[in-house]
């Protein structure tokens, strides 16, 4: 409410997620501001990080990452898997689960 009083130009809101809950959705239109939805707007994004992820987490980057800024550095592979010709499972298949 704080901020659609203080934004005297706001012309329109518009929430690049799922729902409006952070938006007073009441007060905004009392003042004649539109709020729009774009749900899917960063299901791709959202799938590629996901995938980006799952590559990082079976080769342990984080890990590596934090050895390496301690100033080791380890050249094994011990633990770290390709993903190749695994089974991914998908918990909720939704718009990005979909992409996933």
């Amino acid at each position: 409410r704080k901020v659609l009083e203080a934004s005297n130009r706001l012309l329109a809101i518009s929430c690049f997620c799922i729902g409006t809950d952070q938006v007073d959705l009441n007060y905004a239109q009392e003042l004649g501001i539109p709020v729009f939805n774009a749900p899917f707007a960063n299901t791709r994004s959202v799938a590629e990080l996901i995938i980006g992820n799952i590559v990082g987490l079976s080769r342990r980057i984080g890990e590596c990452t934090m050895q390496m800024h301690r100033g080791a550095w380890f050249k094994q592979a011990v633990g770290c898997y390709e993903i190749r010709g695994k089974t991914l499972g998908v918990v909720g298949y939704g718009h990005i689960g979909a992409q996933v």
